[in-house]
């Protein structure tokens, strides 16, 4: 049973606004990040990648990535940026694969996976695998204004099966 056009615009509208609540900074006002350790060569090209990706040479980012891949296939973090930047170009496919490989690889710091898998499957009509990868993410994730807006989602997507 397909989703009727309000309720998608509704479910995208959610999803939009989980996404942002996602990327939005998570350290309390007035208190600093903690250092970051300094980066070994392989991470601090990943970040060069990514910052291409997010800046004006976007094809060569993503072939640095892909890059990177060839030499590790086992990064985490390229397979996970590539999987977001899959999501910005409209390639759900391909970031459904990226993402199920980002939990293969180190499902523990990376439970936000959980919630674009199930992105992904509700793309795909798939209902019941993204109710399933939501309930995941809901477990895994602490934050509670994402948790009110996955609950949400949850109980839109449940009524509609």
């Amino acid at each position: 049973m397909g989703l009727k056009k309000p309720q998608l615009l509704a479910l995208v509208g959610a999803l939009v606004v989980i996404v942002l609540l996602l990327m939005a900074p998570r350290t309390p006002a007035g208190k600093q990040a903690a250092k970051v350790p300094t980066m070994d060569p392989g991470q601090a090209k990943t970040q060069e990648a990514i910052a291409l990706v997010n800046g004006q040479d976007p094809m060569r980012g993503i072939m640095m990535l892909r890059e990177i891949l060839e030499e590790d296939p086992n990064n985490v973090e390229a397979h996970w940026h590539l999987g977001l930047f899959s999501i910005q170009s409209g390639q759900y496919d391909k970031a459904l694969v990226r993402f199920r490989k980002v939990l293969e690889l180190d499902s523990v710091n990376f439970p936000d996976a959980w919630f674009y898998i199930g992105n992904m499957y509700l793309r795909a009509d798939s209902t019941e695998r993204a109710i399933e990868s939501l309930k995941k993410y809901r477990t895994l994730t602490q934050d509670s204004s994402v948790l009110a807006e996955v609950d949400r989602l949850l109980g839109e997507l449940e009524n509609v099966k």
